[in-house]
């Protein structure tokens, strides 16, 4: 099953992993270099072995590199992660989450993808086609 632009698994067996950053939920990363993401902050710890460690020791933060997104950028990035999925983005469940209706975002973007034939469009769902999924990354550059 091609669950994802550049992934394929037997039913069942999706990297849950890749579903998590695609579908803009929380996730925690423990140890140097790790990253994490919770309510729209991303967080990326030391590298360094030894600095970490130092920090840690420290009582301090290992962070080393914070960004807090603003609502519509936490949008945006939603519907480029979103439209990585085979299945799309399901606009009632986006409209809810992020408080934006998909063509107030991003009408340009859509309309001239779904013109080009590289985005399709449904009553519930906004996803790439097979010619969309080869030429992605120049599609969602639309959406920044």
């Amino acid at each position: 099953k091609h669950y994802e632009i550049s992934n394929f698994a037997r039913p069942g067996y999706e990297c849950r992993h890749n579903e998590v950053y695609w579908t803009g939920y929380p996730y925690f990363g423990f140890g140097p270099g790790a990253a994490s993401y919770l309510d729209g902050v991303r967080r990326q710890n030391h590298r360094s072995v030894i600095t970490w460690l130092k920090k840690v020791q420290a009582g301090e933060s290992p962070i080393v590199d914070q960004e807090e997104l603003a609502p519509e950028e936490r949008a945006r990035e939603a519907i480029i992660f979103g439209l990585r999925r085979r299945a799309g983005i399901n606009r009632r469940e986006f409209q809810e989450r992020y408080g934006y209706d998909l063509h107030q975002l991003a009408e340009t973007a859509i309309r001239t993808n779904l013109e080009a034939g590289l985005l399709e469009e449904t009553d519930t769902h906004l996803r790439l086609t097979s010619a969309g999924c080869l030429l992605a990354d120049s599609i969602v550059v639309d959406f920044l």
